[in-house]
């Protein structure tokens, strides 16, 4: 019977034949190689072994893979299936490879199982690379849809802002003061275009970090944004310390700074006469610290954790806005590995604290 077997030195893949306790009878050629070649043990392996304390052997990481091997051997063994497969992986130092162990009853003697270990490597890094450009597809759709959606979002206050500035032109008879409407339209347009092209740089390079100047972000954010805070009679009160280098994705970090101001303004106290946003801003070496804080309305304590949730709104009576503009904040932190912190009292005031880590290794 096991001559019948030699047919097998002829089939590619590592083939082997055991008896009902398990015990190796009979090796392909191809068996015996690939186990010379790849340092393998015969003495484990080859004929006369025993295949299933050869698997009850096996230490470390490859203990789970190999008990559920000899489990599934064993009840083709004992017929209870007719069939029994597993895929796993077989590196080696210089290359990935993947192989199927499977087991099937010899027919035409009920007390011997053949094995196969069969290489499927082509066949998985096929569907590594279906999976991976998959993947690929979903974040680019993903990131796509957030692009959009923050620039329908970030552009409403900056607009805001040049439509106020352009009615005061209109009603305003003193040229000097229409020129000077002018110049502040004219570079809120440009920075509002920047900030636009910027954005829909972010679908390609959501993973991009540069040193960034954060003076020089809230410079220009403050600078789309002018008629609003007059118009509210904000102040805002600056303290940015960078000691050396931040890096980080400037885009993500914009956008958290933009909204977490726009949402500031939006729920600034009209009966106060000293409102205020004060902007903190200090990083070094391992982190960097954004505090946006103001003495708005303030925010219900039950009220806070909701605050991050698609189209939540604390005053849904209000027509401004949608509720994305936190919304947009949370995913641009998780974007950043931060996270947040929101403290709140009403009448009082509100302040959000985000902290994000500083890339600077990745460039090192």
């Amino acid at each position: 019977m096991v001559n019948n077997f030699n047919i097998l030195d002829s089939v590619p893949d590592s083939m082997a034949v055991i008896n009902r306790r398990g015990q190796i009878i009979f090796t392909n050629k191809a068996w015996s190689n690939f186990s010379v070649e790849n340092s393998g043990d015969l003495s484990r392996t080859g004929v006369n072994t025993n295949y299933l304390s050869t698997c009850e052997s096996v230490k470390g990481e490859e203990t789970r893979m190999a008990m559920e091997a000899k489990k599934g051997i064993q009840q083709v063994i004992n017929r209870k299936v007719e069939k029994f497969e597993l895929e796993y992986p077989c590196h080696s130092p210089t290359e990935k490879r993947w192989f199927i162990l499977r087991v099937t009853q010899v027919l035409e003697n009920p007390d011997l199982t053949l094995m196969a270990h069969i290489n499927i490597t082509n066949r998985k890094m096929a569907e590594l690379e279906i999976e991976k450009n998959y993947k690929q597809s979903l974040i680019l759709n993903e990131r796509l849809h957030t692009t959009l959606q923050k620039i329908v979002h970030d552009i409403q206050n900056p607009l805001a802002s040049i439509m106020g500035l352009i009615n005061l032109s209109k009603s305003e008879n003193d040229k000097e003061s229409v020129n000077e409407y002018l110049d502040l339209i004219g570079k809120g347009s440009a920075n509002l275009r920047s900030f636009v092209k910027e954005t829909l740089k972010h679908i390609a390079s959501i993973g991009d970090v540069k040193a960034i100047d954060m003076e020089q972000i809230v410079t220009k954010y403050l600078d789309t944004i002018p008629h609003l805070l007059n118009q509210n009679a904000i102040e805002i009160k600056l303290d940015i310390q960078q000691d050396g280098d931040f890096y980080t994705n400037e885009n993500e970090l914009q956008s958290i700074f933009s909204n977490l101001v726009s949402n500031a303004i939006k729920y600034s106290d009209p009966l106060k006469t000293n409102k205020f946003i004060a902007l903190h801003f200090k990083s070094d070496e391992n982190k960097g610290v954004l505090q946006v804080a103001d003495n708005g309305v303030g925010i219900k304590k039950e009220d806070i954790p909701k605050l991050m949730k698609r189209n939540y709104q604390v005053n849904r009576k209000s027509s401004e806005g949608v509720g994305l503009g936190l919304f947009l904040v949370q995913k641009s932190i998780r974007n950043l590995e931060g996270f947040i912190k929101i403290n709140s009292d009403i009448g009082v005031g509100t302040t959000f604290t985000v902290e994000i880590p500083n890339k600077i290794k990745l460039q090192s």
